[in-house]
């Protein structure tokens, strides 16, 4: 299994979001683009693969899959990969919203709920706006940028996903379930995913089904 096979993998072992309304095979085709966009921003960050070459800047000196792990965690965690946030359709009370003349707006952009702050450009952040592989990869490759600085900060998986979520310091109360989250994560084998997806598999057609029979 290679490393985006293995993300994909990952990404759906997880309960898709109940709004979604996808099938089986349009849920997997969107996993397979983050996917790739999680290996591409984990290279970048690890100055690996086609971004092994002079003048690279590594900001994650731990391995890919650490990363790659980490943004599978805080892109649950944010917004359990939803497919309207990930298209920028956040819903009035989603995405850190907020009102401007009667009109609701958002602070946070993508899967990684994403704010404009001194890490992120005005350019990168005007085009985390979609579901297409690019927007997904400069998302990815900001939100990497986020995590690189909490490790840099705190030198661990829990003070990391701290100042992810906005701590000052290494702590944070919602820290230690999500580092669990991650933990868990890490620790499953192939043949625990494949069992994992399988169910979520069940689950989307059960939940299908009944919608159907509701519309009916």
């Amino acid at each position: 299994m290679n490393f985006v096979n293995y993300i994909t993998t990952v990404l759906l072992s997880l309960q898709p979001s109940y709004g979604d309304g996808e099938n089986w095979e349009q849920r997997q085709g969107r996993m397979e683009i983050i996917a790739k966009a999680i290996d591409d921003a984990t290279s970048k960050a690890t100055c690996t693969e086609k971004y092994n070459v002079p003048g690279c800047e590594k900001i994650w000196n731990n391995d890919k899959k650490s990363l790659a792990l980490l943004l599978v965690t805080k892109g649950y965690w944010e917004s359990k990969f939803a497919k309207n946030v990930h298209e920028g359709k956040c819903r009035k009370y989603e995405c850190d919203a907020y009102t401007v003349n009667g009109k609701v707006a958002h602070r946070a952009r993508s899967l990684w709920q994403i704010q404009r702050t001194t890490l992120v450009n005005k350019d990168e952040y005007s085009k985390m706006n979609s579901s297409t592989f690019e927007s997904t990869k400069m998302s990815a490759i900001v939100a990497s940028r986020y995590l690189a600085e909490g490790m840099k900060k705190c030198n661990t998986i829990e003070g990391t996903i701290a100042v992810y979520g906005g701590a000052k310091t290494c702590t944070w109360v919602g820290a230690k379930q999500r580092e669990q989250f991650y933990k868990m994560l890490e620790k499953r084998n192939s043949e625990q995913l494949l069992i994992e997806v399988e169910k979520q598999k069940i689950l989307l057609s059960s939940r299908k089904s009944k919608k159907k029979e509701m519309k009916n």
